[in-house]
């Protein structure tokens, strides 16, 4: 059963982020400068915000998800899921309103400091806080939805629905329907929206939950146990997923935030393929690890790989080929990004494609190497951006900040490959591996120097198209990702008949 709704779910959670990054490149590259192209503080405020509640929020939930797909088959099985359901949402209650509720009521200028607030920005200590629990709330009940793989009403509300919204916020600001001042509050209520929906659709689905928690000690310390040390893990992660544009606003500042942000917007296009069927790999491995599956949990892993290497490679080979044409495309304030773009993408694709060695340590017996690997790529991307990006470093700026992000990343990923060798004695990156990597570079590097005597946007869809099929025909006749291919058919095949 889970194989019927997987791919289709996969398919239906590619069109929702689809959508989604188009009304966000609307919003990104077009209506944001529009409006904010004078006051770009205001903009990476919102932004900065954004990114400080982005990283704690996964860090007060702790491990929620990760806990839920663990012990949910146990659980199920012993009849007491709303008991698990209360135990992992108590920590996240706890560490909210001690560290974050009761600073920024009583200490604000503190908080204001810690989080690197300047002049009248550090008035939104608050809003910053009620982000926060918002978002710590968004982690805990898609978790639940994703445990019972239900995701696809959880990915159109929050990457088209609340995309449309934030579209509609900014669109409102700029002829004056909504203040500037009211801009960041417009913004939280957006994440409120979203908030009810997901509670909505838990219950729908049958949630339930026990407040008092597990009541067997022997299971609650297990669960504490794996929580903990999943939350050292993977914060590390969540810490380097945004520290980039953390360290751009404190070195730089917050008018370097939109720049770096557009950026990053742009190369996040490459983790459409991830983050349509993430959420579906790691119950999926955790049901095959708690049935001691080994060798399913490694193809669900292998399938992970080539999907998201050659759908990821697929959409950078194309930006890179297009980035003449996206420059003549962007207001001329951020244009010039090209060495970030590409940095930034390639960083998120090494993730991406490696990102399900992580799912098979955090559900097996030795998830506490994610302690080790994560922070270590945590201890390396502070100090590099620190020595990269301001002028009393290297002077790199904003590239120096993409860089710091990808070598990190890079040495923490073959660090992992090499512990899933140590305990398994499998790797999953091979000579498929690199024939992508090939496969996709020539047409890329190839397509950069042909700029086409038409309008850019014209250009851009014709190189786009021509690696588009180049890479169908390679994928077929090379049989670069035999898995990911058949995994694709498959999606394609049965989303017409599943209603």
């Amino acid at each position: 059963m889970a194989r019927h709704r997987v791919p289709v779910q996969a398919l239906r959670n590619f069109i929702s982020i689809l959508m989604g990054f188009a009304i966000g490149g609307l919003n990104n590259l077009v209506v944001l400068p529009w409006v904010f192209g004078d006051d770009r503080s205001t903009w990476g405020l919102v932004t900065f915000s954004a990114a400080w509640a982005a990283t704690l929020a996964p860090i007060l939930a702790f491990g929620s998800p990760a806990s839920i797909y663990r012990f949910r088959g146990r659980c199920e099985r012993e009849g007491n899921l709303a008991q698990l359901y209360g135990s992992v949402a108590q920590p996240g209650l706890v560490l909210f309103s001690i560290f974050i509720v009761l600073p920024a009521l009583l200490f604000p200028e503190t908080s204001a400091d810690i989080l690197g607030l300047q002049g009248e920005k550090r008035s939104v200590v608050r809003p910053i806080a009620l982000l926060t629990g918002l978002q710590t709330c968004h982690v805990y009940f898609i978790g639940f939805l994703s445990s019972n793989l239900k995701t696809s009403l959880a990915t159109f509300t929050q990457e088209t629905l609340f995309k449309l919204g934030y579209l509609a916020l900014v669109t409102a600001v700029g002829y004056g329907i909504v203040s500037r001042s009211q801009f960041l509050p417009g913004f939280i209520c957006l994440y409120a929206l979203v908030l009810s929906i997901l509670f909505a659709q838990a219950i729908a689905n049958g949630f339930k939950i026990d407040i008092r928690g597990i009541r067997d000690r022997n299971l609650l310390r297990e669960l504490r146990w794996y929580s903990s040390t999943m939350i050292l893990g993977s914060s590390a992660s969540i810490i380097i997923s945004q520290i980039d544009i953390i360290m751009v606003g404190r070195l730089m500042s917050l008018e370097w935030v939109p720049l770096f942000a557009i950026a990053s917007f742009i190369a996040a296009v490459v983790q459409i393929p991830k983050r349509a069927v993430g959420r579906l790999w790691n119950p999926l491995i955790a049901s095959a690890m708690d049935k001691v599956d080994i060798t399913e949990a490694f193809r669900i892993v292998k399938l992970n790989h080539q999907t998201v290497l050659l759908t990821s490679g697929w959409i950078l080979a194309c930006i890179c080929a297009c980035l003449p044409e996206v420059n003549a495309l962007l207001h001329e304030d951020f244009r010039g990004l090209n060495a970030v773009i590409l940095t930034v993408g390639c960083s998120r694709i090494i993730e991406g494609s490696a990102g399900g060695s992580m799912m098979l340590l955090g559900q097996s017996k030795h998830y506490s190497w994610l302690i080790r690997l994560n922070w270590s790529m945590v201890f390396i991307a502070i100090p590099l951006n620190l020595f990269f990006i301001p002028e009393s470093g290297l002077g790199m700026g904003l590239w120096g900040a993409a860089l710091a992000t990808l070598v990190a990343t890079g040495v923490s990923v073959l660090c992992r490959q090499w512990v899933v060798w140590h305990l398994w004695k499998r790797f999953t990156p091979g000579i498929h591996s690199l024939g992508i990597i090939l496969c996709l570079a020539v047409p890329a590097g190839l397509l950069t120097a042909w700029t086409p005597d038409t309008h850019p946007l014209i250009s851009l869809l014709l190189k786009s198209a021509a690696i588009t099929l180049w890479t169908a025909g390679a994928a077929h006749w090379l049989k670069l990702a035999p898995e990911a291919t058949a995994f694709a058919l498959k999606s394609l095949s049965r989303s017409g008949g599943d209603h």
